[in-house]
């Protein structure tokens, strides 16, 4: 699932960031505790050193032994004890009536002819709270620094990608039918940004420039073509009403004039797929769409001179904001085409209920496969008198409004439903 560049961003930073900061914690924790420890060693040599002077200078005087500082005692050559190597020990105070870790270095030294073992002692327990006090501390540093850079890599992505957001929202806003040019602004600061916005001005003026052409080509050629069509129809009927026409002149002539009212109606018929295409239609109104069945069911008698009794079930009414003209076509196209396309039993029903819209009608099953029934000039080859173009008309206005729209044949019966919601 897509989501917003900047959630993505986001998220990429708060997988990676803390991952990297805490290899980095780890890291600095190691190295932390080995220069701890190498303070340590240095500490304690240092001590030991100063020690053995202050009892030389003395005469051997100074005190031997203070717990948790130093020790001095005479030595034996055979005594096991770990020499010039630092190792962890306790040490017990018993006026505290405790015991506490201790780091202590034990080296020989020689004076007077005698061998002593100087052991000097840090403890082990401020080391370690050092170390947790530092280490605490870096961690704090880390974590403020992560929520630094999430906070201010949001902010700046905001600013960053703000000319983005307006030339998408231009993009979105953008009709073609208005001619209006998005004008972006081609000095955004970014280069990217810049380019972005002049490929896109420059795009909608072609894109207007092409609709133009395209929507006065299909106006024009309309016009055009209805001109010769009307003279052909005017000199038909002069031919027709020749009193010395012959029966097989006058079915030549019914056949011409046939074909030219089918030409006529295609013609008009494509103009209008183009200009639903073109969105040509954009003044919408509320329309009840009821009320336009039952208008137009009723003028079926006066246009089909055979037209079967149609019987309707609206029991609710059905309100849409649409272009009424489009609506009307619509709804007629399919009561037409339950008409045209019935058999002998010449049966009709219209039902409306729960926003949707149910046609059926009598017939013979198709010739053409039903995913291709609302494609142009798909038809039954037994219609010869129709365009095949009235439902490709209603998936067009279907499409527009987004109406769902299906097909079924059962028993003898066709059925289109239209679901307006």
């Amino acid at each position: 699932m897509s989501k917003p560049l900047l959630q993505r961003n986001t998220n990429l930073l708060l997988i990676w960031l803390p991952v990297i900061l805490l290899a980095c914690s780890g890291v600095f924790y190691v190295m932390l505790r080995k220069h701890a420890h190498h303070a340590e060693e240095k500490y304690l040599l240092l001590k030991q050193k100063n020690i053995w002077s202050k009892f030389i200078s003395t005469s051997g005087t100074l005190e031997k032994q203070i717990i948790g500082e130093y020790d001095i005692i005479e030595s034996a050559s055979s005594i096991s004890v770990p020499l010039d190597i630092p190792r962890d020990t306790i040490l017990s105070f018993k006026d505290r009536n405790t015991t506490l870790p201790f780091q202590v270095l034990t080296s020989r030294f020689h004076w007077k002819d005698r061998a002593y073992l100087v052991s000097t002692y840090i403890s082990s327990t401020e080391t370690s709270h050092l170390i947790i006090k530092v280490f605490t501390t870096e961690a704090i540093i880390l974590l403020v620094l992560l929520v630094a850079i999430i906070i201010l890599s949001r902010k700046s992505s905001n600013r960053l990608w703000r000319p983005f957001s307006i030339s998408i929202d231009a993009a979105e806003n953008f009709d073609v039918i208005r001619n209006a040019r998005l004008q972006l602004s081609e000095q955004t600061g970014t280069t990217e940004f810049d380019r972005l916005n002049t490929t896109l001005n420059k795009l909608t003026v072609r894109v207007n420039k092409a609709y133009f052409q395209q929507k006065h080509f299909v106006e024009n050629a309309s016009h055009e073509i209805q001109t010769p069509l009307a003279i052909i129809r005017a000199k038909l009927e002069l031919l027709i009403n020749q009193p010395n026409i012959t029966e097989k002149e006058a079915t030549l002539l019914g056949d011409i004039s046939n074909a030219t009212n089918r030409l006529s109606e295609m013609n008009r018929t494509l103009l209008l797929l183009a200009k639903i295409e073109n969105n040509q239609f954009p003044d919408t109104e509320p329309v009840n769409v009821s009320e336009i069945v039952q208008k137009i069911s009723a003028s079926c008698m006066d246009y089909f001179d055979e037209c079967p009794p149609i019987e309707t079930f609206i029991e609710e009414e059905i309100n849409v904001t649409a272009n009424r003209s489009l609506v009307e076509i619509l709804i007629s196209n399919l009561i037409y085409n339950a008409i045209v396309h019935n058999n002998d039993e010449k049966k009709v029903a219209i039902t409306i209920k729960s926003g949707v819209l149910k046609i059926e009608n009598t017939g013979e099953p198709l010739l053409v496969a039903t995913t291709e029934l609302f494609e142009r000039f798909k038809k039954n080859s037994h219609q010869k008198k129709t365009t095949g173009l009235g439902l490709a008309l209603v998936k067009q206005i279907s499409q527009l409004y987004q109406y769902n729209v299906t097909y079924n044949y059962k028993n003898g019966w066709h059925t289109v439903e239209i679901s307006f919601g």
